[in-house]
């Protein structure tokens, strides 16, 4: 009888030792973020189809800016009226907000200068279908550490050049602050 509980115990006692060291082993790789799934995800910037987002970039510092590269999808001109940006906790983030029409142009056409998140118009002109604009967004009230992914939702509303009806798309913008 005591030869069966000598095995037994030798038994468990070597898959005890077994699962100590698996378990240590995990730990250590979670602790070195091996299974941060963050580092594994692509960026991505999405905003549905009537809005699409063809390039961004996120500088970090102090007061970051985001630069989008949007395209209008719509069958129609439009004209920006509003802009909310979010963290991924849902608070806003005050910026000021500017549109260059078309991307490359050093002309604003509509900018939110004073952070209501109210667009209004500087040098006119509209959105027409196909053509991409530049959404700069400058002194950006958070910090980012720089190579830090982050995640930002933002409210865009638009309306039609010749419409009064205000439409609302709801994008996000997932990326590597720089």
């Amino acid at each position: 009888m005591v030869k069966k509980a000598q095995s037994s115990f030798e038994f468990l006692s070597t898959y005890v030792w077994v699962f100590l060291s698996v378990t240590v082993t995990i730990g250590t790789l979670f602790y070195f973020n091996v299974f941060d799934p963050q580092r594994y995800l692509p960026e991505e910037c999405e905003f549905g189809q009537n809005i699409i987002c063809e390039d961004w970039n996120l500088e970090s510092g102090s007061n970051f800016n985001m630069n989008l590269m949007l395209k209008n999808n719509l069958e129609k001109s439009i004209e920006p009226t509003q802009l909310t940006l979010y963290d991924n906790d849902y608070a806003s983030i005050n910026c000021e907000a500017n549109v260059y029409c078309p991307y490359q142009s050093s002309f604003i056409n509509w900018t939110d200068d004073d952070n209501d998140g109210i667009f209004t118009t500087v040098h006119g002109g509209k959105w027409s279908p196909g053509m991409s604009c530049r959404l700069e967004l400058v002194d950006c009230s958070k910090s980012l550490t720089q190579d830090t992914r982050y995640k930002f939702k933002v409210s865009f509303t638009f309306k039609r050049i010749e419409g009064t009806t205000q439409h609302t798309t709801q994008g996000k913008v997932f990326t590597t602050a720089i």
